[in-house]
């Protein structure tokens, strides 16, 4: 007989910042519920509680007490974890919960809704916040008797729970509980205070008790439907009451009594601890009445172990496939969503004032009355593309979100219709609602300044049938724009075009031939332009993963977790592939497929596409990639050499370990190509720290000693650039590597095209280029100019680029070959030939890819452990995609600072290391002496995030130094200011005073005459009429200022040195303290790189040595 499984949720006290984290970033049916939850209560309260909880900036150990977001964060946690043990089929034969934990519990056993559960804790938290005093919780370590004979408690407390003979639980009111803490403190009891901010089970929350009671009457409960444990009573429960839910925060807890009823029937159990932080795992663990063949698992703690905690339980205990508790719980469900076309006035109905949030946000995007305009539209505008397309949106959004409040369930797969393909990604988690609308308000915008384009739809032809009349009719400047049903075609092109082909079709009989009123060729070539800006834009938004199944327009197939932006600006030159879309659907056996948008457009073409074309059906494993989470394995059972071996990676030769104690397992480490490439003695970079800081000598130092160090070319002039590489070139004799950083500067376009002719002149083979957000025309010219084909007719560059990147959206990008359309365009232009056009087609963009963890600088504050095997995994892919010949070498930066950690990346397969904050503390950094002795003294906790002066507006980070400097702190401020506010003139006068007198000791109107100085008209211009922009280009003064001053070394303006900094360095000044590199005027970066590399190579071969006498 199995043994039984019993779930146990904790209540108040479990919380902390950051739970259940790595479930939300990687497990697809926790983060889905997190979002579906945290999505109701922002309708209950206005806030995302989600977004409190996983604040970026906010430590786990960081108190997190205010009772309305604790209380909904740990229902939302237990019930989202619940959802990922059911639907890996892990079901539970009892329940039992703690104060709040119970309901979790109460839902998990069928008592209430999931709904009626959150809104009775959300009703609760209220409550007692507003109607009851403040109040504290402690535990007390010691024996349960000592309350009952200390006046001091139990005249001042009241005592809620016993846990064990050494730990009992006293509550009260917060002066009261400070009484009992101070005497507890003085008689040497052990104590520890809860972070909770009111005396739950204690008379101080009476306040709230008759309100919230009459709530609860006024909700719907059931009688469990299994065994459901009381903490209030000790023992099963079988008959609700509609007090209920006041009884588990006001009476005593009894959950060791309810434990040991469960232990005196005599099952062997399985005890899944589900709430946040383990507690109940660890009082399990101590109770002496547990029977040694009772088994007490933790999934969710604070020790980051939630991953391989759920991936043991789920490999040992669940009972079938997650694949088959979806098909046992619910047939499977399609939302498809309209696009343009489908307008009307009227649309949206009320459910503008159903939902006022939306409404709202909408409003403050667009600038004008959604409501209006639907509703209404006065000024005849409804329309025109660039209305058409957020009106739209908004209003698919809006029947999406009452259709799912209204059925009580989510859809099992999304597609949409052009403009419906955002919808989609929004029902999908992609992006919220207001992100999704700036992209559509970009889209609608961009099409609209199409003009001189046609569109008509076209009745009665196929497709192959379409190609070979455009061809035949010289009507080849025409594309396939749509393919709503097997003979429903939409074709797009030039006016010109569109009424030529009007005449040629309708002299075909049973073609009937549409003309739409259109003023571009909206999916076609003729997009072009509105693709590239699309393609800026949507580059500086983050995406998410989807949470479900999304079939994109671009392929008709599942979207893939890397290309969501690349779908979305192809989609806009390219075919909708509609009909394809509706056979994937109709491959979905007893699927039910519904149109979420106003009117029936998609609903009378999938009746035309279910009657004439038959269904495509999907690989098992591709329709579930994304419904179903997919446990780890270890990477050796993942792949197997004899069975799976990857195309176009090298591959080690395996030969069997000898016991030779004395001698070395390994005497280099890295990749052998990479150094024969490069022409280097160790696999060891240096990165181009900005501003030349990572100066001239620094290279050539590297270059000398058989490493390669890239010039800091950022902010530089591009005469100290061409003056540098002179030096460079003079000092390097041939064979001896060096390169240059190309950093990625949107905003100044005809810099980048500046540096790469400034390289090409040059000859410089090696690039390190950093902070891309996509693939520009700069990039491929320089690739371009070193392509040659091989005598064995592969294709290779001299011209080499190493890509750093952070994010596997920006790698895969690097790791496809050129964008075809850029490609083209530079061909037209004369930029490159058509035989390196050719040739670029055949190889990546990158030869090879330095992967980014956490940094000094600019960061995303990704692990290299998470980020590493992943993104080697990215590169397999791409390799066995597009054949390459050549593997892409992938490299490791960020937290390198001592042997131990670059033995590590190369233990996790990086073929080579690039180090950055180290190298800034040395006699050849090109920074000044004071930024040098403050480096000398950082430790590795010395370090904060600041906003990052390039991308102030938007939130991104940079880590630089907060010891011995105010500038994190003041660099927040700022921050914090601007998004509070509109403009300075909102600031409150002390803030005002404080920035002009102690940040910048200079007026606003003083640094404003700097920025002028320095802006482009178009920036004055727009400054002077938006002042949000003008606040921004002063404060964003501020954070380029504080990197001058650092650089030169001004003492008076110390504190407001910025500084990059990682805590790389902190680890690297901890290593060689009591040595002779103590000081930075001994470091130099030659000595420091052979230093690291060699012990790094003694330490692998210790540990590998030490693996094979085991």
């Amino acid at each position: 007989m199995n043994p039984s499984i019993v779930f146990m949720y904790s209540g108040q006290g479990s919380q902390y910042y950051q739970m259940g984290r790595a479930l939300f970033e990687q497990n697809n049916i926790f983060r889905s519920y997190m979002y579906e939850l945290d999505a109701k209560v922002r309708e209950l309260i206005g806030v995302s509680v989600r977004s409190e909880l996983y604040e970026i900036n906010k430590k786990m150990t960081e108190p997190f007490t205010r009772t309305l977001y604790t209380h909904v964060s740990i229902f939302m946690v237990e019930y989202a974890m619940t959802m990922v043990l059911l639907e890996n089929g892990i079901v539970p034969d009892a329940v039992i919960g703690v104060s709040l934990g119970e309901f979790a519990a109460a839902v998990t056993a069928g008592v209430c809704s999931v709904d009626t559960a959150l809104q009775s804790v959300v009703k609760q938290a209220q409550l007692v916040e507003s109607r009851c005093e403040e109040g504290g919780m402690l535990a007390m370590l010691h024996h349960p008797s000592l309350f009952s004979s200390d006046p001091v408690l139990y005249e001042n407390s009241e005592l809620v729970s016993i846990h064990s003979e050494n730990h009992f639980i006293v509550s009260g009111k917060k002066e009261h509980m400070a009484l009992v803490e101070q005497h507890a403190k003085k008689k040497g009891i052990m104590c520890s205070k809860l972070p909770v901010t009111q005396g739950f089970h204690s008379s101080s929350i009476d306040p709230a008790s008759d309100e919230y009671v009459a709530f609860l009457q006024k909700q719907l409960f059931l009688d469990p439907k299994i065994t459901y444990i009381s903490s209030v009573y000790g023992k099963p429960l079988r008959e609700w009451n509609t007090d209920y839910f006041w009884k588990v925060i006001r009476k005593p807890i009894q959950f060791t009594e309810g434990i040991a009823f469960l232990q005196e029937e005599g099952n062997d159990r399985i005890y899944l601890d589900v709430g946040p932080s383990g507690t109940l795992f660890t009082m399990c663990k101590s109770m002496s009445i547990l029977r040694k063949n009772q088994i007490v698992l933790p999934i969710l703690t604070p020790y980051k172990t939630d991953l391989q905690n759920l991936d043991y339980i789920l490999r040992n205990y669940a009972q079938k496939s997650a694949t088959t508790v979806k098909k046992e719980n619910k047939s499977m469900l399609a939302f498809v969503f309209p696009g343009q076309g489908s307008q009307k006035e009227g649309m949206g109905g009320d459910l503008f004032d159903q939902y006022p949030d939306i409404t709202s946000q909408a409003d403050s995007v667009l600038g004008y009355s959604i409501k209006e305009l639907c509703l209404e539209d006065p000024l005849g505008r409804l329309q025109q593309t660039e209305y058409t397309q957020p009106a739209l949106y908004t209003v698919n959004a809006l029947m999406y979100l009452d259709t799912i409040n209204e059925i009580g369930r989510k859809p099992d797969i999304l597609a949409g219709h052009s403009l419906g393909e955002y919808n989609a990604l929004f029902a999908a988690g992609a992006f919220d609602f207001v992100t999704g609308l700036k992209l559509v308000k970009k889209r609608g915008e961009l099409m609209s300044q199409a003009v001189g384009g046609g569109m008509a739809a076209v009745i009665g032809i196929v497709e192959d049938k379409m190609k070979q009349i455009l061809l035949q009719n010289q009507l080849d400047r025409i594309d396939i724009a749509n393919l709503n049903s097997p003979k429903q075609l939409v074709i797009s092109g030039l006016q010109s075009d569109i009424a030529r082909a009007k005449l040629v079709f309708e002299a075909i009989e049973g073609i009937t031939y549409i003309p739409l009123r259109v003023s571009g060729a909206f999916h076609s070539r003729h997009m072009l332009e509105a693709r590239e800006q699309f393609e800026i834009y949507i580059n500086s938004f983050v995406l998410s993963e989807c949470t479900i199944p999304v079939l994109s327009n671009v392929h008709a197939r599942l979207y893939q977790k890397n290309d969501m932006k690349m779908n979305l600006i192809r989609q806009i030159t390219e075919s909708v592939r509609w009909c394809e879309t509706v056979q994937v659907l109709m491959g979905f056996e007893g699927i039910e497929v519904k149109e979420i948008g106003p009117g029936k457009v998609l609903t009378g073409l999938m009746r035309k596409i279910t009657a004439e074309a038959t269904p495509i059906y999907l690989p098992t494993e591709a329709k579930y990639e994304f419904a179903i989470p997919t446990i780890s394995q270890p990477m050796s059972q993942q792949f197997n050499r004899d069975e799976n071996r990857r195309e176009g990676v090298e591959e080690i030769e395996e030969k069997p370990f000898v016991q030779q104690p004395e001698a070395s397992v390994i005497t280099t480490v890295g990749c052998k190509q990479f150094m024969q490439d490069y022409q280097l003695q160790y696999p060891y970079l240096a990165g181009g720290m900005y501003k030349g800081i990572a100066s001239k000598e620094l290279v050539v130092k590297l270059g000398k000693a058989g490493m390669m160090g890239f010039l800091g070319t950022g902010d530089l002039h591009l005469s100290q650039i061409e003056k540098s590489i002179q030096y460079i070139q003079r000092e390097l004799h041939a064979g001896q590597a060096y390169g240059m950083n190309l950093l990625h500067t949107p905003d100044k376009q005809e810099r980048e095209d500046q540096l790469v002719d400034l390289y090409i002149q040059y000859g410089i083979k090696a690039v390190e280029v950093s902070a891309y957000m996509s693939i520009t025309s700069a990039l491929i010219k320089y690739r371009a100019h070193g392509v040659k084909k091989l005598p064995d007719g592969t294709v290779s560059s001299t011209n080499r680029i190493i890509g750093k990147v952070s994010r596997p959206e920006m790698a895969e990008q690097f790791l496809r070959p050129a964008p075809e359309y850029l490609v083209e365009k530079m061909v037209r232009e004369n930029k490159i030939t058509r035989d390196q056009a050719h040739m670029l087609s055949t190889i990546p963009m990158a030869d090879d890819l330095c992967i980014v963890a956490d940094s000094g600088g600019p960061t995303d504050g990704v692990a290299s452990y998470v980020l590493l095997p992943a993104m080697i995994l990215l590169r397999d892919e791409m390799m066995r995609k597009y054949k390459y010949p050549k593997k892409v070498r992938i490299g490791a930066a960020g937290g390198i600072g001592t042997p131990e950690a670059a033995a590590a990346a190369f233990m996790l397969g990086a073929d080579f290391i690039l180090t950055g904050s180290i190298n800034q503390c040395t006699v050849e950094a090109g920074t000044s002496d004071t930024v040098k002795d403050l480096l000398q003294q950082v430790q590795i906790q010395d370090t904060a995030y600041a906003p990052a002066g390039d991308r102030f507006e938007i939130g991104a980070k940079v880590q630089v130094l907060k010891r011995g400097v105010f500038f994190p702190a003041r660099a927040n401020k700022l921050f914090e200011l601007y998004s509070q506010y509109n403009s300075l003139e909102e600031i409150n006068e002390k803030d005002k005073k404080l920035i002009q007198v102690k940040y910048f000791n200079r007026s606003f109107e003083e640094v404003y005459e700097k920025c002028k100085q320095n802006a482009s008209q178009v920036e004055i211009d727009k400054a002077e009429k938006n002042q949000k922009y003008k606040m921004a280009l002063i404060f964003k003064w501020y954070l380029a200022h504080s990197i001058n001053v650092a650089i030169d070394g001004i003492p008076e303006q110390q504190v407001d040195y910025q500084i990059y900094c990682g805590p790389a360095l902190g680890a690297f000044n901890r290593w060689v303290r009591g040595t002779s590199l103590e000081s930075w005027k001994n470091r130099h970066v030659d000595e420091i790189g052979v230093k690291l590399m060699e012990e790094t190579i003694k330490i692998l071969d210790a540990k590998l040595r030490s693996f094979v006498m085991r």
